[in-house]
């Protein structure tokens, strides 16, 4: 294409370089990128032409040299720097010839330039250069960019790489997850049908027990977060009645419904507007810790008790987590027979598979009830240990009353909180999935039950909606392990004595004759094994509480992707800008005494208020992560533990290497030394 466009436009942040004709530059550097084409521009020219960058072209063709614009060096640039952001857009639109005229004119069209706007924000609001997820107009909606379709990794289509989201998949754990499972592959193992899944095949001994004990916690906190769309499990709540085999102790259960029903006569005849104070607060939270604490046995709270090796309760419906399994419909009716396989059975054997349903049937229904009084008494704890973030008064909440010459509490903090909002909170963890949590803390921390709250607000809504369930898991995990012992020698006894009563671990006995025992006593271990079985208790609980500790925080960026939902909110409040307001400075409001006197003024900025329905709007697809709070955090364990096992292998593999290569060195050695 030898011939030139009228006008050659180029767009660099804020400035445009446009082809005038009629001044005198000696050096211009000029860069054009277009994210929707794919194309980059890159040129920089010293007039006396000593210096010459050819411009390259990179698209889905690959990396090719592009024309040389004619007559380049015999043009003269001037820089034109914009005064008006509206003047500036409609200069560089008039500046841009047809599509027709020439490639690069095409390339500059309209559609491609960065668009500037006059409305002013918040620096919070643009997040470019800050965030990963990052748009150039968080504010305005504008065309979805082009998406080229990329392969799915291993790991799936999750929150991290869908809905929205461009965060990538660069964590270190992802990393060193890949290359375990590159490792199999070169073993000849097929990777591709199960992706991850697969290194559950990879785990030595008695390590598989430890992942699927993982997978029955994930069933079971899919079922509370109400994200099981792929089986629609039901647990029905009242349906101990129903199992004969009585193997499960349904005192456990009694009690937790027990405890869950006193707790909410704590907040009988409670009315809309009852506002309760500190004092108040503490006596009613710490009364309902101890009434739930009554119906969670065993009690787990006391985190300074020593652990026990061996302890056994095969009455309790933790015990048994390692049964559950996602039941897969077409393994019972192949070929649409599966009444007749079922008659084909043994009668004795179909007797034991039917009396091990009913068992882990009742112990998963007794296991929700125990998990949900796990989450009150949590959101009780939580409720006691943040009055200072439910009643701080925000900066922007202390600017507006500086406007409206309100009057505020001197020490910055409200005296009381809504009783009924409290209750409708521990109505939601009872009964509701984790997007009621959210809400029902949204509505607790709106003072003003106006609907709306602050960013800051906002950050401390989602932190404590998390906390309580972060409580619950680490008290289900410390009773999972107080009731059941984590390897078979935990169980004491002959290797075949242990491996006949293991059933509920998930090991084969080997002889399907065997009847199955429901009632073990547990057996006083020797101090080799009790060691053992502590050392990996300690392993597990540790792994555990770095999951919970660092997983919202780190790996799924809260931080970041909070910063992004206020961002991007189509916000009512204020029109979704920006207001600053000029007010009188006062001694109330810390300018002190001499400001006041000599009539100075100041400027307030007032960031605009959120809702919950803009929260969520924006939330449902760059923040997933919130409607399934305890299936992210037990799969962030499984991956850790994935890890634990991958090194010990990579370590057990390079001793074994090293020790045959100095075997080696050896031999050759000795050889010579011989010779």
């Amino acid at each position: 294409d030898e011939h030139a466009c009228d006008h050659d436009v180029f767009v660099v942040d804020n400035i445009a370089a446009i082809d005038s004709r009629h001044s005198k530059v000696t050096t211009y550097s000029i860069r054009v990128y277009s994210r929707q084409s794919g194309i980059f521009f890159s040129t920089t020219k010293k007039m006396n032409g000593a210096t010459s960058r050819i411009l390259f072209q990179r698209g889905h063709q690959g990396t090719r040299s592009l024309r040389r614009i004619r007559r380049l060096q015999e043009r003269e640039y001037s820089l034109l720097s914009y005064t008006s952001p509206l003047q500036s857009s409609s200069q560089l639109q008039r500046c841009v010839a047809a599509p027709s005229s020439s490639s690069l004119a095409a390339l500059l069209s309209t559609t491609h330039h960065r668009q500037f706007h006059s409305t002013p924000t918040a620096s919070s609001d643009n997040l470019l250069g800050h965030s990963p997820m990052a748009r150039s107009n968080p504010n305005t909606k504008t065309t979805p960019p082009v998406v080229t379709p990329k392969p799915i990794s291993p790991f799936g289509v999750d929150s991290n790489n869908s809905g929205g989201g461009i965060w990538e998949q660069t964590s270190t754990k992802k990393t060193k997850l890949n290359e375990l499972l590159t490792e199999l592959n070169e073993r000849g193992i097929d990777t591709g049908s199960k992706g991850m899944e697969t290194l559950d095949e990879a785990a030595v001994g008695e390590e598989g027990l430890d992942l699927d004990l993982v997978d029955g916690m994930k069933i079971l906190v899919k079922i509370v977060d109400g994200s099981d769309d792929n089986n629609g499990i039901i647990i029905s709540e009242d349906a101990s009645s129903q199992y004969e085999n009585q193997v499960i102790n349904t005192n456990i259960e009694q009690a937790a419904k027990q405890a869950t029903t006193q707790v909410f006569k704590l907040f009988e005849n409670t009315t809309e507007d009852e506002e309760w104070t500190k004092d108040i607060l503490e006596s009613k939270m710490n009364e309902a810790i101890r009434i739930l604490s009554e119906g969670c046995v065993p009690d787990v709270s006391d985190k300074k008790k020593k652990p026990v090796a061996g302890s056994l309760d095969v009455s309790h419906p933790f015990c048994y987590l390692r049964q559950f399994v996602v039941s897969d419909d077409t393994v019972d009716n192949v070929s649409g027979d599966g009444d007749a396989n079922d008659d084909d059975l043994d009668p004795t054997i179909q007797q034991q598979i039917e009396t091990l349903n009913n068992i882990t049937t009742h112990a998963l229904t007794s296991s929700t009830i125990l998990y949900r009084t796990l989450l009150l008494r949590a959101t009780a704890q939580t409720l006691l240990n943040n009055w200072d973030q439910l009643t701080t008064i925000t900066s922007g909440d202390i600017d507006r009353a500086a406007i409206s010459k309100t009057e505020l509490p001197s020490t910055s903090q409200r005296a009381t909180i809504n009783a009924k909002s409290i209750q409708n909170m521990f109505e939601a963890y009872a009964h509701n999935s984790p997007q009621d949590w959210v809400q029902s803390w949204w509505k607790l921390i709106d003072a003003d039950k106006d609907g709306l709250i602050d960013q800051e607000e906002m950050n401390n809504c989602v932190d404590l909606s998390i906390e309580p369930v972060h409580l619950a898991l680490g008290d289900m995990f410390d009773m999972t392990l107080e009731v059941c012992p984590v390897r078979t020698i935990g169980l004491g006894g002959e290797e075949e004595a242990r491996k006949k009563n293991a059933w509920f671990l998930g090991v084969d006995a080997g002889d399907e004759d065997a009847e199955i025992p429901t009632n073990i006593s547990p057996v006083k271990l020797s101090w080799r094994n009790r060691r053992k079985e502590l050392k990996q208790q300690k392993i597990l609980t540790k792994t555990f509480q770095a999951t919970i500790a660092r997983h919202f925080r780190d790996q799924a960026e809260a931080p970041h992707r909070l910063r992004c939902i206020y961002a991007w909110a189509e916000k009512a409040h204020q029109d979704n800008k920006l207001d600053s307001v000029l007010v009188d400075a006062s001694e109330d409001w810390g300018s002190g005494a001499a400001s006041a006197v000599m009539g100075r003024k100041r400027y307030v900025e007032l960031e605009p208020k959120i809702s919950y329905s803009e929260f969520r709007e924006v939330q449902k697809k760059t923040f997933p992560h919130l409607d399934r709070i305890g299936e992210e955090i037990i799969t962030s364990f499984k991956e850790d533990l994935w890890l634990l096992q991958g090194k010990k292998r990579q370590n057990k593999e390079l001793k074994r290497d090293g020790l045959l290569f100095l075997l080696a060195i050896s031999v050759v050695d000795l050889g010579i030394w011989f010779v």
